[in-house]
């Protein structure tokens, strides 16, 4: 998604002066216990954090909690750029990681509503220049789970789609006769889909260029 940088982060960018990028996720998923739906950070750095990141919905900063120990991993180059293309992304996390663990495993990530910020920091304080901006807002795909065998690497990954998806769906009340009917041309309601539901079945009963089995 296109996100236009604020004053201080572009004062930082323009300083030439050491700035570290560090990546934050939020995942809203159902707990597989209580099935209460529920929230969990991760982020890049290694020690549990208290981040102010830009709400993709009001565009005002939040505070939330996200958890360490270098849970995200691997993230890939996301453009900041407009339109609305339906984008997919990998975000590699750690297998080992407790706070992961329980983001996969005790909780059920299918079609997970996520948003991935991006911060900077400055190298010389350790103290973010400005709030988290959102790079990435959508869904959670499938989450593959891969066992290693002994002496090879492990991995867990978030396959995500972004929410202009939602902009490819279909109505299927559209589709319906029902929905059809409410067209009325000269006092008629229009029944061009009237067989819709049962016109699937009449090919098994049509024959095009073959002999009819016995």
């Amino acid at each position: 998604m296109k996100d236009y940088l604020d004053a201080p982060t572009i004062a930082a960018i323009s300083s030439r002066q050491g700035i570290a990028p560090a990546y934050f996720l939020w995942i809203t998923a159902r707990n597989r216990s209580s099935l209460a739906v529920e929230t969990m950070g991760l982020w890049s750095g290694w020690d549990a954090v208290t981040a102010e990141v830009l709400d993709p919905d009001t565009r005002m900063p939040v505070t939330r909690d996200y958890q360490a120990g270098g849970s995200i991993v691997g993230w890939p180059a996301i453009p900041l750029e407009t339109g609305l293309p339906v984008r997919p992304i990998r975000i590699r996390l750690s297998q080992i990681n407790d706070a992961v663990q329980i983001a996969i495993r005790g909780y059920d990530p299918k079609h997970a509503p996520i948003e991935l910020h991006l911060g900077l920091f400055d190298t010389a304080t350790m103290l973010p220049v400005a709030p988290a901006v959102p790079v990435f807002v959508g869904r959670v795909n499938g989450s593959p789970i891969t066992t290693p065998a002994a002496g090879s690497e492990g991995s867990i990954e978030l396959s995500c789609v972004s929410d202009t998806r939602e902009l490819t769906r279909l109505n299927p009340l559209k589709r319906s006769d029902e929905m059809q009917q409410r067209r009325v041309v000269g006092g008629v309601p229009d029944r061009f889909r009237r067989y819709s539901d049962v016109a699937g079945g009449w090919l098994q009963n049509i024959h095009w260029g073959e002999a009819k089995s016995k």
